[in-house]
């Protein structure tokens, strides 16, 4: 195996969008789309019926993934491991980079609202937690070693985000993170947050 890399983000910020695409455009590489991955491995324990989601079972996910890693070390492939959980449940000393996706708040918010079953509750959680750092900060606890890129997605192509990427990956991941830093902008532009927490 090439390069596992962990593609994580809020919800909206392009992860699937991004894989699917770096797939499809290169051979030798494989999306695994963790939501779909859950499903296979029987982690999942139940629905959230508020928020429509599926409730994971993190510890039984994360020995599936682990299991599955090892199963293809020795094919010749990349491997993009896709979803906001991500950084909690790969193992840390096969990962050798971790892309965090970010998205402006008021912006991830549009792009939530135009998404089958994000209600206004669904939407307004995931912007809070771009808002936050989340995905972010799991990111910086659970892959302490690994080298961790922020990409700002902020009205971005898939085209643009896929060159960006592949330069990265060219240059064995040695590219500069993305500042982001939602709370300095927003303090500034407060009047662009008034309609998501009205």
């Amino acid at each position: 195996m090439r390069k596992i890399i962990v593609v994580t983000g809020t919800a909206g910020t392009g992860k699937t969008s991004l894989c699917s695409y770096v797939v499809r455009k290169n051979r030798g590489w494989v999306h695994l789309d963790l939501g779909k991955f859950a499903i296979d491995s029987n982690a999942v324990i139940g629905y959230d019926s508020i928020m429509k989601t599926r409730i994971v079972d993190t510890s039984v996910l994360k020995k599936a993934l682990r299991k599955y890693i090892l199963s293809k070390l020795g094919e010749d492939l990349n491997l993009l491991i896709d979803g906001h959980y991500a950084a909690e449940v790969s193992p840390a000393e096969y990962v050798d980079c971790c892309i965090v996706l970010r998205c402006r708040p008021d912006v991830l918010w549009h792009r939530l609202r135009k998404i089958k079953g994000y209600n206004e509750e669904k939407a307004r959680e995931n912007v809070e937690s771009e808002l936050t750092d989340y995905c972010y900060l799991n990111a910086k606890k659970y892959l302490k070693k690994v080298r961790i890129i922020q990409l700002d997605t902020t009205r971005k192509s898939i085209k643009n985000l896929y060159y960006r990427f592949m330069k990265c990956y060219k240059n064995d991941f040695k590219c500069k993170s993305d500042e982001v830093d939602w709370i300095s902008y927003f303090s500034k532009h407060s009047e662009k947050l008034n309609l998501i927490f009205r």
